[in-house]
């Protein structure tokens, strides 16, 4: 019987959000190890969104789930 685990994922960046070669890596190895993986992300706006160019916040919002889902091609659920 395959594991199952749950991939946490918070928004999507390097600065504000999950790291994406670490959360793509996670996936990649857990799928070769044979487990049976959900990614998931509370569905609530971020604190900050930054310009990842300036390092400067930007005023504007985004959403975790939304941004998190970047990271698994949408197949992501709402952590609550």
């Amino acid at each position: 019987m395959a594991k199952k685990v749950a991939v946490i994922l918070a928004g999507c960046g390097v600065f504000d959000g999950a790291e994406i070669y670490e959360a793509t890596l996670v996936q990649l190895r857990l799928d070769e190890a044979g487990a049976e993986f959900q990614c998931m992300a509370p569905n609530v706006d971020q604190m900050h969104v930054l310009n990842h160019m300036t390092g400067e916040e930007m005023q504007e919002t985004r959403n975790v789930l939304v941004e998190a889902s970047r990271l698994c091609r949408g197949e992501i659920i709402d952590l609550a």
